[in-house]
């Protein structure tokens, strides 16, 4: 009920802010004779509220998402690479080798489908190393190509 009535009193306070600048902007037009349509409609607080709401959600979105891209991605793959790199060594374990293909390990597991693919939603690279005896998962990174700096690999 409050915040009904707060809001009630700022479209008042607004609607009255917008009413007398149009009516400051009308005289100004009747003392000069020139049209100010920009300054009369556009500039009048409620579309400077809008505009500035509207910029602000713009660059939140904008720091948001690339804030995302570049610290919570790396983190997020990193943490999947590790759990991959556990449930092969526990496949290494039980059957005395490591899986030839990713999708072995994952098999019908519907929690596991996520491994198919990094934060990025790009494939994970898979390859089997030292005869057999160890292996390398490795994500493409930010930029989406092999063999750069950003490249996160299993340990």
């Amino acid at each position: 009920m409050l915040e009904l009535i707060l809001s009630t009193l700022a479209e008042f306070g607004l609607i009255r802010e917008d009413y007398k600048h149009r009516k400051r902007i009308s005289k100004k037009e009747k003392e000069d004779g020139t049209k100010r349509p920009i300054q009369k409609y556009l500039l009048q607080p409620s579309s400077i509220m809008v505009i500035s709401l509207l910029v602000v959600i713009s660059i939140s979105s904008f720091v948001f998402f690339g804030y995302q891209r570049k610290s919570i991605y790396p983190d997020k793959t990193k943490k999947e690479i590790a759990e991959i790199s556990d449930r092969m060594e526990n496949w290494n374990q039980k059957f005395g080798k490591y899986p030839t293909e990713l999708n072995d390990l994952i098999g019908n597991s519907p929690l596991r489908q996520g491994w198919k693919k990094d934060a990025w939603n790009r494939e994970y690279e898979f390859k089997i190393t030292e005869n057999g005896k160890g292996f390398l998962i490795t994500s493409a990174g930010s930029d989406g190509k092999f063999k750069t700096e950003d490249d996160i690999k299993s340990k």
